[in-house]
């Protein structure tokens, strides 16, 4: 099938990375309340890759009659992050590759791209993946011509130009564009995230979120307001909690991470499912170890304002890197200094110079459908992905 599309050839400028998003649809029914009903309405996300190009000379010459031509047709889209280097040499006639297939598209039916050289004057050859282990792909045929070690190979996928590209042209032979490709089909992935811990029947966000930008957090409200433009506005919080809005950040580095990250935007399905995630705060600072269920913490005022659903479960980190999540089942005020937390859960005892933090926990779902992947580099580098998580009613959530 790939072999009917036109490959593309022109790599990304890395100065500014690949932006991939995936993008579900849900449809959110909320109730005053808060409560809510979510409908997942795709089987899989739409995938869009942006990156921009830079290309002179007899490519630019190339590129441009390609893109008069099959500008509108679909491309067969190198997956540039998920490229591999041969590291041996492949003579002509063998039908399999090696190559470490873990956290790279590789798909049986799919096609992948050989290439040695840049631009439109390397050497290419497309070939249909029929098997995939580990450390190898099997090809439908031999491979027609040798590949030295250095050549790359990449995984294949149809895609379409969304847009046509604007072309900024710096002199009469180099120009410059923003790309952006929209896959044809199916963007199956595995939604396995049995690594993360559980709690009250939903998995845990682990680890908290990367502070080298700055992580914003808000409290709403379902507020309605009555206003007949004369008379004295009148307000009504209709669900009667406030909901809370934080962002996170990942910085994840190697293919095995950002394998995992992948799994688990699955796993959310955009807006569909609930997980709990930490404030990544300091929301309560310790005056004395964990023992019989209780703990001890310096006043917050915590006790004067009651334990109420979405602000009553705890991530204690401990010093060992574990995490304990707990409910608060009770507080009472000891003096003005120290109030104490009762704590369901299995008992343990943890001295006080082995807690690290200990931050609220809320059960949530993500504020938007659309994910954001800026690949820094090839996915064995580095990427950046921000998302936003909006806090449920979990006391209404079902499993």
């Amino acid at each position: 099938m790939m072999a009917n599309l036109f490959p593309w050839l022109v790599e990304p400028n890395w100065n500014n990375g690949v932006t991939e998003t995936l993008e579900w649809k849900t449809d959110v029914l909320p109730s005053p309340t808060g409560a809510e009903q979510r409908i997942a309405r795709r089987l899989s996300p739409r995938r869009t890759f942006e990156f921009s190009i830079l290309i002179g000379n007899n490519d630019r010459q190339r590129f441009e009659n390609a893109l008069f031509i099959a500008g509108a047709a679909e491309w067969a889209m190198p997956v540039f992050a998920d490229v591999a280097v041969l590291d041996a040499d492949h003579p002509a006639g063998v039908t399999q590759i090696a190559v470490s297939t873990a956290g790279r598209d590789f798909s049986v039916g799919g096609s992948v791209l050989l290439m040695s050289g840049l631009g439109f004057s390397a050497d290419v050859g497309l070939a249909t993946i029929t098997g995939i282990s580990a450390s190898a792909i099997t090809l439908a045929t031999p491979l027609p011509v040798a590949w030295p070690a250095g050549s790359w190979l990449y995984p294949l996928r149809p895609a379409v130009l969304t847009d046509p590209p604007s072309l900024t042209r710096h002199t009469d032979s180099l120009f410059s564009a923003q790309i952006r490709f929209r896959v044809t089909e199916h963007n199956a992935n595995s939604d396995s995230i049995q690594a993360l811990p559980v709690y009250r029947n939903h998995p845990v966000l682990e680890p908290v979120s990367d502070w080298s930008e700055q992580v914003t957090g808000q409290y709403l409200r379902m507020l309605q307001e009555l206003d007949n433009g004369s008379g004295i506005p009148v307000r009504m919080d209709t669900a009667r909690r406030a909901f809370s809005m934080t962002s996170h950040r990942w910085v994840s580095i190697g293919r095995e991470q950002q394998a995992a990250l992948r799994r688990l935007f699955y796993f959310l399905r955009g807006r569909q499912r609930a997980i709990w995630v930490s404030s990544g705060c300091n929301d309560f600072t310790p005056m004395s170890g964990l023992a019989n269920g209780m703990i001890d913490v310096e006043y917050a005022a915590f006790a004067e304002l009651g334990i109420v659903n979405g602000r009553c479960d705890l991530r204690i980190e401990l010093a060992d890197g574990t995490c304990l999540y707990r409910r608060i089942t009770g507080v009472a005020i000891i003096n003005y200094d120290v109030e104490r937390l009762t704590l369901d859960g299995a008992h343990v005892t943890v001295a006080l110079e082995h807690i690290v933090s200990i931050s609220y926990i809320t059960l949530c779902r993500q504020e938007s459908d659309s994910v954001a992947w800026q690949h820094v580099t090839d996915a064995d580098g580095l990427a950046t992905i921000s998302t936003t998580f909006r806090g449920l009613r979990d006391e209404l959530e079902s499993v």
